[in-house]
C-alpha cells in the first residue's frame, strides 16, 4: 500500500523568509516568551507553518522539527493552565488556548508527515534507513498528544486525523516498524501509541467529567498493552470485549456486536480481554486498600474511574431509542437540588424547618437550550449562552418543554465544547417525575444538614425497582438513612448502587 497523507502546499515566496538553520531556530525558540505560552505559540505556529510550506533536505528538516517539539513539549504546562477548567463550557480564554495548542500539534504533526513522505520517496532510490520508522512513530505519537488535549477539553479529533491514524498504523504493519521507538530503552512503541488511541476513543471521554480526564488517561497510559489486534473473525465478534477498527475511514473504533459481517473493507479488530482481567486485579486490590486508606475519597474516585473502564471496554453502552431530529427547544435547571427545586416549586414545604436550610424553597434559575434531536429515552441539545464552567459529565439537570409541562428528571451523558464556542450535550431521562425528600446519615452524622435527594419511581417496562438519587457521597453499601418525606419521617437503607457519577449517587434501598 502506498502512503498517501494529506500533506501542505508548498509556498516557494516563503523560502526567503524561513529559518532553515536548526541552531538559530534553537536560539530563537529559547528567547521567546514562555510565561506568555499564547504569545509564544503564536509565533511558533508561524514559524512552524512557514517551514512546512518550503522545500528542505528530510534529515535537515527533521532536525528543525525536533527544535520545534522540544519547545512544544516545554509550553505544554502553561497551556493547560489555560484551558484545563473545571467545567464546560469554556471561557473564551480557555478555548482559544484549546485551539492554538491542538494547532501547534497538528502542524508538528504535518512537518513530520512532510518529512516521512520525503523520506520514502528518497529511500526508494538510495535504500533502507531508520529515519522513516521513526518518523511513522513520532506522528502516532503526537495523534495521541493531540486526542489527550482534544479530550482533556471535550472536544472531538479534528477532521481527517483518525484515517491518516489508520493509514500511518497499516503502512507500520506491512514495513514492521510497529516496535519502533525514538527514545529511550522501554519508551512506547509505534504499536503502543496507537492502542492508547483507540482505547482512549473507547473509553467514550466525552462522558468523563474534566477532574475525571487525568484518571481516565492514566490508566489507559499505563494499561494499553494488554490490548491486542487480532483479524475478524466472525466467531470473535460474537463475543464482548472485541472492538472493530475501520482502517480505510475517518472514523474511531466501535463496539461491533455480531454485525461484523456486514462490513466489507479494511478492518481488523481491538481484543480488550486481557485488559479486563488485569482491570479486575487492579480494582481488587483498590478494594483491598479501600478500608486502611488515608484519602478515601481520591480512592473511591479511582474506583470509580477503573469500574467505568472496565464496562466501557468490555461492552460499550449501546442506544436504546433511535433519535430523531427536531426543531424545538427545552428548558433546563442545573444540578440535583435544581432539579429537586424544579419537582417542588409551587408546592408547600415539608420537614419541620428542613426544607429551606436544603435550599428548596423558589424555582430555580433554568435557560433554554434547542434540541438537536430527541428519542423516548432523552435529548441532544446546544446552546451558547450556557454559564461558564458550570456543566459537567455525570450532572444531573430537570428538563421540561420550553414554557409548559411537568419537569423531567435528567443526566447529562456527554458533554461536547465545539470550536465555535457552542457546547453540545446528551441527556438520558432518569424518570418523567420523582418525589423529592430531605435525607441524611442515621449514624455519624445525626447532625448533619439534611439535603435534598430524589426517589425515582418504578419502571416495570424497563425493570427498574424505585431508586434514590442523593448528591454524590452519601452511597456506602448498607448504609442507613434518614428520610423526611411528605407524609412524615422515614429510614432506609441503601441496597445495590446503580451508578455513582459526578454530580450525584443513584443506588437501590430498602426501608430499614
Amino acid at each position: 500500500m502506498s502512503l498517501s497523507l494529506k500533506l501542505p502546499e508548498k509556498d516557494p515566496k516563503l523560502a526567503d523568509f524561513v529559518e532553515l538553520r536548526p541552531k538559530a531556530v534553537r536560539d530563537w525558540l529559547a528567547a521567546l516568551p514562555n510565561h506568555h505560552p499564547m504569545d509564544a505559540g503564536r509565533q511558533i505556529l508561524d514559524a512552524l507553518a512557514s517551514c512546512n510550506r518550503v522545500e528542505v533536505d528530510p534529515e535537515e528538516r527533521v532536525k528543525l522539527l525536533d527544535e520545534y517539539h522540544s519547545a512544544l513539549a516545554l509550553l505544554a504546562g502553561g497551556f493547560e493552565e489555560l484551558y484545563l477548567s473545571q467545567g464546560l463550557p469554556l471561557r473564551d480564554k480557555a478555548r482559544q488556548a484549546a485551539l492554538l495548542a491542538r494547532s501547534l500539534w497538528l502542524e508538528l504533526a504535518d512537518g513530520y508527515k512532510v518529512a516521512l513522505v520525503e523520506r520514502l520517496e528518497k529511500r526508494f532510490v538510495f535504500g533502507g534507513s531508520k529515519l522513516a520508522p521513526q518518523l511513522l512513530h513520532q506522528i502516532i505519537a503526537i495523534h495521541y498528544r493531540l486526542f489527550q488535549i482534544s479530550c482533556r477539553v471535550s472536544m472531538v479529533m479534528p477532521e481527517g486525523v483518525w484515517l491518516e491514524t489508520h493509514r500511518l498504523f497499516r503502512h507500520g504493519v506491512e514495513q514492521r516498524w510497529l516496535e519502533e521507538t525514538r527514545g529511550e530503552p522501554g519508551a512506547p512503541t509505534t504499536s503502543i501509541y496507537y492502542k492508547r488511541l483507540l482505547l482512549l476513543s473507547l473509553a467514550d471521554p466525552l462522558r468523563f467529567a474534566p477532574d475525571e480526564q487525568a484518571r481516565l488517561i492514566d490508566v489507559v497510559d499505563n494499561y494499553a498493552h494488554y490490548a491486542h489486534f487480532q483479524p475478524v473473525v466472525q466467531q470473535q465478534a460474537s463475543a464482548a470485549g472485541f472492538f472493530l477498527v475501520r482502517l480505510d475511514v475517518d472514523e474511531a473504533p466501535n463496539y461491533i456486536g455480531r454485525a461484523v459481517d456486514d462490513y466489507q473493507g479494511t478492518a481488523m479488530l481491538v481484543d480488550t480481554i486481557d485488559l479486563g482481567k488485569k482491570l479486575h486485579r487492579v480494582l481488587a486490590g483498590l478494594e483491598a486498600k479501600a478500608p486502611t486508606a488515608g484519602d478515601r475519597a481520591k480512592l473511591m474516585a479511582w474506583m470509580d474511574t477503573v469500574r467505568r473502564l472496565i464496562k466501557q471496554w468490555s461492552i460499550a453502552p449501546k442506544r436504546v431509542f433511535q433519535r430523531i431530529r427536531n426543531d424545538a427547544s427545552v428548558e433546563l435547571c442545573h444540578g440535583l437540588r435544581a432539579a429537586a427545586q424544579s419537582q417542588r416549586h409551587n408546592l408547600p414545604p415539608f420537614g419541620d424547618g428542613h426544607y429551606a436550610s436544603a435550599g428548596l424553597d423558589g424555582m430555580p434559575y433554568s435557560a433554554p437550550w434547542r434540541v438537536i434531536n430527541e428519542s423516548p429515552g432523552g435529548y441532544a441539545v446546544t446552546t451558547r449562552d450556557a454559564p461558564p464552567e458550570r456543566l459537567h459529565a455525570g450532572d444531573m439537570v430537570g428538563l421540561r418543554p420550553e414554557g409548559s409541562g411537568p419537569w423531567m428528571v435528567a443526566a447529562i451523558r456527554w458533554l461536547q465544547q465545539c470550536e465555535d464556542g457552542a457546547i453540545e450535550m446528551g441527556l438520558q431521562i432518569l424518570a418523567a417525575r420523582a418525589d423529592v425528600v430531605l435525607l441524611r446519615p442515621t449514624v455519624g452524622l445525626v447532625d448533619a444538614q439534611y439535603e435534598p435527594a430524589l426517589l425515582l419511581p418504578e419502571i416495570t417496562t424497563l425493570r427498574q425497582p424505585p431508586l434514590l438519587a442523593t448528591i454524590k457521597g452519601h452511597y456506602a453499601p448498607l448504609r442507613e438513612l434518614s428520610l423526611l418525606t411528605e407524609s412524615g419521617p422515614r429510614t432506609v437503607r441503601a441496597a445495590k448502587l446503580v451508578e455513582q457519577q459526578m454530580g450525584y449517587d443513584l443506588f437501590e434501598y430498602t426501608d430499614s
